[in-house]
C-alpha cells in the first residue's frame, strides 16, 4: 500500500489512479511494460482454454509437489529440533575465533538450511495457490461474458483486471527462483529471493535514500536502507508474534548488506572479464558452490531466533507453533 500511495502522490491531477487492489503483486511484471500492442492482442484474442487447463494442471502438480517436500520437510523439523544455545550466533563466531570455542554442529547447520528451505517451500504453495485460483478466474472470466462479475465492472476495469490476471500468470517472476543456484550475493537478492518483498525494500529504502545522499555513496546508502527496511519488518514479526527480540534479524541484514556492497565494489574495480570467461562452466560451479557454503553458514544467524521460539511446525514462519 505504501508504494501505491507513493506512486498516485507522484500522478499529476488529470491522470486515472488505478484502485489498491490493482496494484497487488508488485514482483511481476506490471500490465503497463506489457506493449500496447501486445495488450490489445492479449485483450482481443485472450488466453485459450486449451493453453489455460494446461497451464492449471502444471501448477497443480507444482502445488502437490511442493506441498508434499513442506509436510515432509515440517515435520523433520519438528521431530528433530535441536537445542539452541541463547548466545546469539554472531557472538559465538567471534569466540570461535579467538578461543576456537565450537560454534555450532554440522547437524545444527543442516537443521538451519532444511528451515530455510521449509520457508521457500511453504511460500511457494501458497503463491501456486495464488496461481491456480487465478487460473479459474481468467478461465470464468473468459466463459461466461454475462457473469455478474463482468456485468458489474466497466470495461476499462474489466480489461484492466484481465490485464492483471494474465500479467501475473504469464508475465510473472517466480516468487523464489531457485535460490540455491546463486553465483554470487548479488544474484541471490536481486533475481532470486523473495521478489515480492524486494521491491517493498527498493520503493521505502533503497530509491528514498538517493535523492540525499553523496553521488558516489548513493548505491552504498541504498543497499543499507533497503536491508535497515528488511531487518525492520522481520524483527517486527518475530516480536509481534512471540514478544522476542534480540536484534538477530536486523544485525543479520545489515551483515548481507555490507557482504553486497563489499561484492559489488570488489567486483566493479577489477577489469571487465570476456562474455566467454564469465560463463564458463566450472566457475559457474564454483561460484554456486561458494554461495551455497556461505548462506550455510549465515542461515543460523537468521533461522536461530524462530527456531528458540518454536517456530517449526508453520505454514508461515511468523505463525507461532500451537
Amino acid at each position: 500500500m505504501f508504494i501505491w500511495l507513493k506512486s498516485s502522490l507522484k500522478r499529476n491531477d488529470n491522470a486515472t489512479v488505478k484502485p489498491f487492489i490493482w496494484s497487488l503483486f508488485h514482483w511481476r511484471l506490471k500490465e503497463g511494460q506489457i506493449q500496447i500492442a501486445k495488450q490489445q492482442d492479449l485483450l482481443e484474442q485472450g488466453i485459450s482454454q486449451d493453453e489455460l487447463n494446461l497451464y492449471i494442471n502444471y501448477h497443480y502438480k507444482k502445488c502437490f509437489f511442493y506441498l508434499i517436500i513442506y509436510i515432509s520437510c515440517a515435520q523433520f523439523l519438528q521431530s528433530f529440533a535441536p537445542d539452541v544455545s541463547d548466545i546469539p550466533y554472531p557472538i559465538r563466531v567471534i569466540k570461535f575465533v579467538y578461543d576456537g570455542t565450537p560454534f555450532i554442529s554440522l547437524f545444527e547447520l543442516f537443521y538451519c538450511y532444511i528451515y530455510a528451505s521449509v520457508i521457500c517451500f511453504s511460500m511457494i504453495y501458497i503463491y501456486e495457490v495464488t496461481l491456480i485460483v487465478s487460473s479459474y478466474l481468467l478461465s470464468y472470466i473468459y466463459s461466461t461474458p454475462n457473469s455478474l462479475l463482468c456485468t458489474k465492472l466497466t470495461k476499462d476495469q474489466l480489461d484492466s483486471f484481465k490485464l492483471w490476471l494474465i500479467s501475473l500468470l504469464f508475465y510473472s517472476k517466480p516468487i523464489y527462483n531457485q535460490p540455491y543456484l546463486s553465483k554470487n550475493p548479488n544474484d541471490f537478492w536481486n533475481n532470486r529471493w523473495h521478489q515480492c518483498l524486494k521491491v517493498l525494500f527498493v520503493e521505502l529504502g533503497y530509491k528514498p535514500i538517493l535523492s540525499f545522499s553523496p553521488f558516489k555513496l548513493q548505491k552504498s546508502f541504498g543497499v543499507l536502507a533497503a536491508f535497515t527496511v528488511s531487518g525492520i519488518l522481520h524483527e517486527y514479526l518475530l516480536y509481534s508474534s512471540n514478544r522476542y527480540l534480540t536484534l538477530e534479524q536486523f544485525t543479520f541484514f545489515w551483515f548481507q548488506a555490507i557482504v553486497l556492497i563489499i561484492w559489488d565494489f570488489t567486483m566493479n574495480s577489477k577489469e571487465e572479464k570476456t562474455k566467454e570467461d564469465q560463463e564458463h562452466v566450472l566457475k559457474k560451479i564454483r561460484n554456486i558452490l561458494f554461495m551455497n557454503i556461505f548462506a550455510i553458514f549465515t542461515i543460523p544467524w537468521f533461522m536461530e531466533p524462530y527456531i528458540r521460539c518454536e517456530h517449526y511446525n508453520t505454514v508461515m514462519h511468523f505463525v507461532k507453533k500451537n
